[in-house]
């Protein structure tokens, strides 16, 4: 049996495993409701916290407690469950942007590219259907991009199609007018596809890996093209309703909750405020399908147990999904160091955030939701992930 075949098999007992983790396809078997996602726990006023009371679970809740208080004073929130139970929710005390609510698992991020995620999901939802294949060429739905029109969605959807990171090249986001006007929605599908057609792929498809943003908006397009909806509306009926993700959305502006903090002194050597006013992110067309979405930790919980329990997609598809070559899957990367862990980390000009799902032989599936509104909040993130991974003893 040669290698892709091994692959291909160990995808599908991956998935398998998944599924059988999660239990039934229903999303309030486990006794969650995400409408009201801190029922059962015990609210800790002193820190806007709510931790579970279930003694198997407490440990895991303490550590977290602990280790995300630096993320949460800067005004992030962080969620851990597992299929059956909510363990620990950690607030903010600042407020949202009404001044007076605390920050809670309804308060909205934009969550970068974990947006990714969803339209990986998208996609196989077609492929399921039988709108599209993943070997189909992008010139059957996008001809307009010559230079990419012999790639394959798989390699795409799999970062592996030597796509550039972006529709312009770092030397020409040099200009700071088209940087500004790039990053506020200043160019049509058309021009940035004529853009993109000036640069050659930076290598031969298929034989190395190269993180593109440029490739899952060109995923969202195509979902455009074989649908005839737009990219959000699809979303939305397909995966945000089917979640029951209330507060999510997508391509919208002005609708986040959360108020950005401002950027470490000399992250940017540009002022932020002149590319993204106030803070917020100001391409949601553009930026469609690879970072446009905005959700809070109780959305992102529901969809991950919809998800990780086949009530997006298949059971062939996850195996498409999880099939980690290279280190990335369909939405979703190894976490390094770590065996049986998957996520992906999102940032956009203000905001970071880390969904993360954790498959454990004593608890199951667990599911990490790291929301901030403060882009340099990667370490403190990574802190609280590698002390719950200590106590896992993974």
């Amino acid at each position: 049996m040669g290698i892709k075949g091994i692959r291909v098999i160990a995808a599908v007992l991956l998935s398998a495993y998944f599924l059988s983790m999660s239990g039934c396809t229903n999303l309030k078997s486990g006794g969650i409701d995400y409408k009201n996602v801190s029922k059962g726990l015990i609210y800790d006023e002193s820190d806007n916290s709510w931790s579970t009371d279930d003694d198997e679970l407490k440990k895991l809740a303490e550590i977290l407690k602990s280790e995300s208080e630096n993320l949460r004073s800067k005004g992030g929130v962080v969620l851990l469950a597992s299929d059956e139970k909510v363990i620990f929710i950690g607030g903010s005390d600042r407020t949202e942007t009404d001044g007076k609510t605390k920050r809670n698992a309804y308060t909205t991020y934009e969550i970068g590219s974990v947006t990714k995620t969803f339209t990986a999901t998208a996609v196989l939802q077609l492929c399921e259907r039988g709108k599209l294949s993943l070997d189909d060429k992008l010139g059957s739905y996008i001809p307009e991009y010559e230079k990419g029109k012999d790639l394959t969605l798989r390699q795409i959807i799999h970062m592996k199609s030597g796509i550039q990171r972006e529709f312009f090249s770092v030397e020409e986001q040099m200009d700071y007018e088209l940087f500004k006007k790039y990053y506020n929605d200043g160019f049509s599908d058309e021009e940035l596809i004529k853009a993109l057609n000036t640069h050659e792929l930076e290598f031969e498809p298929g034989t190395q890996s190269l993180y593109s943003n440029t490739g899952y908006t060109l995923l969202a397009m195509v979902i455009e093209k074989v649908t005839g909806e737009k990219y959000c509306d699809y979303i939305k009926k397909n995966i945000f309703d089917v979640c029951g993700m209330e507060h999510s959305s997508s391509m919208a502006l002005g609708d986040v909750t959360s108020v950005p903090e401002e950027p470490p002194f000399g992250y940017y050597s540009f002022d932020i405020n002149g590319v993204f006013p106030d803070g917020y992110f100001m391409c949601p067309i553009s930026g469609r399908g690879a970072g446009d979405i905005h959700s809070c930790a109780a959305d992102m919980a529901a969809f991950d147990n919809a998800l990780l329990s086949g009530k997006l997609i298949n059971a062939d598809s996850m195996a498409e999904m999880f099939s980690l070559d290279m280190g990335y899957g369909c939405g979703w990367q190894e976490i390094a160091g770590y065996e049986n862990c998957y996520g992906h980390v999102g940032a956009t000009g203000s905001y970071y955030t880390l969904n993360m799902v954790i498959k454990t032989e004593e608890y199951g599936n667990l599911y990490l939701i790291e929301l901030s509104p403060y882009i340099g909040a990667g370490n403190d993130v990574a802190s609280s992930m590698k002390s719950l991974m200590k106590g896992l003893e993974l």
